[in-house]
């Protein structure tokens, strides 16, 4: 399964958990921004802003888009979502707000967390 591969509600958690893990300490690093820009190729530059715009006005809070999170049941589209954002992520510290995010999200879809010595 490739990125251009997800349904809008996949996209739209790809894309919310990005921002909520990625972008959240305001300092968005070169690395992160190359991530940022890989799913604006896979979704084109439309797609993706439309899904970043029905992101921040469907969920207002972490609760809410965590229900959300919920009902994404395809477990490719899980694998796919959880290691790109890890991927993300791990270009810059991981702090603790974000670490029990992605631990919460591992649980929940049942994806395990591998960490390579490369």
């Amino acid at each position: 399964m490739e990125l251009e591969d997800l349904n809008p509600d996949e996209r739209t958690a790809l894309v919310g958990l990005m921002k909520l893990v990625v972008m959240s300490d305001g300092h968005v690093a070169e690395e992160e921004i190359e991530h940022v820009e890989a799913l604006v190729d896979a979704f084109g530059e439309e797609s993706y802003q439309a899904t970043l715009e029905s992101f921040e006005k469907r969920f207002d809070d972490e609760p809410s888009f965590r229900k959300f999170l919920g009902g994404i049941g395809r477990q490719e589209a899980r694998e796919l979502i959880f290691g790109t954002v890890l991927e993300s992520a791990d270009e810059g510290a991981i702090d603790g707000n974000e670490a029990s995010l992605l631990d919460w999200l591992s649980k929940l879809w049942n994806v395990k967390i591998e960490i390579s010595d490369s």
